[in-house]
């Protein structure tokens, strides 16, 4: 597998003098969250152009499968957008086939993306605050990389700033009301979104696919829940509930499915979207 994708690499980058200059400023995001990211800075700018490398409906970029049009894609990429804290995994791979291509770190200047047992949870747009961050660090990225439409960047990027805080003013009862509750968090998406809410979680380790628990494993969580008072299960809208279910059906918990804007519609309102929908279920929680 590794030979055959290296063959694409080598075949697509081609050393890159095959890429024609197509007169536009062409950004490539890595995923969906990205692209929504970008949507709003960017977007409608005339001379630039916003696309993502990969589906929208993938979920976590470590899912993303190569094709030879994602490579073609970032080969005619001015600026490739990502995330970064350690999600795109293939990095590596990318710049070995396109030594020059520029990349802006949307979290590099996030200081507070949570650890455990050392390993990064680099899911940090899922905190409005941290994603404030992201917004204003690729919105001076691409300041610098496209000088021409610098100041649409920036004037965008401030305007998109303002109606996530619109949105966190607007809910601000909501929030208080659940500060320094305890939850029981399956899935790896919502740290971020947790601590920004100032939640004491607890977090269930799963893979991707939400193997099973073992019945014992299920016990100790439900242990747990009965000694701490625990009755809030958060899963993610994009992962199985089944694990989930199982806990609430035996511990009498309430599941509660929360947007991570992981997936959804490809539109500039997509992540205020899916957070005032989180925000309105707190209500019900609170």
């Amino acid at each position: 597998m590794s030979a055959a994708l290296a063959m694409q690499f080598a075949s697509c980058a081609g050393g890159g003098s095959a890429v024609e200059d197509d007169g536009k400023f062409n950004i490539v995001t890595s995923f969906y969250p990205m692209q929504i990211l970008v949507m709003n800075i960017a977007g409608g700018i005339d001379g630039v152009s916003v696309e993502c490398m990969s589906d929208p409906n993938i979920g976590c970029i470590h899912d993303h499968v190569f094709t030879t049009d994602d490579l073609r894609l970032v080969e005619n990429a001015d600026v490739y957008v990502e995330n970064g804290l350690g999600l795109e995994t293939f990095n590596d791979q990318l710049l070995s086939a396109y030594p020059d291509l520029q990349i802006i770190e949307a979290a590099a200047s996030v200081t507070d993306a949570p650890e455990d047992e050392g390993e990064v949870n680099g899911h940090v747009w899922t905190s409005p605050e941290d994603y404030i961050i992201e917004i204003a660090e690729v919105a001076e990225g691409l300041a610098q990389a496209d000088p021409e439409h610098a100041d649409q960047y920036l004037a965008n990027a401030d305007e998109y700033i303002g109606k996530v805080d619109d949105l966190l003013v607007t809910n601000a009862d909501c929030m208080s009301a659940v500060r320094g509750m305890s939850v029981l968090v399956i899935d790896e998406t919502l740290p971020s979104f947790c601590e920004w809410l100032g939640l004491e979680y607890e977090m269930v380790e799963t893979d991707h696919e939400q193997s099973a628990l073992s019945a014992g494993d299920i016990a100790d969580i439900i242990d747990w829940m009965n000694t701490n008072g625990v009755s809030v299960i958060f899963v993610s809208a994009d992962s199985d509930t089944a694990i989930a279910d199982a806990i609430a059906s035996e511990s009498g918990a309430t599941v509660y499915v929360m947007n991570t804007c992981m997936t959804g519609e490809v539109t500039s309102d997509a992540y205020l979207e899916q957070m005032q929908a989180n925000l309105t279920l707190l209500e019900e929680i609170g």
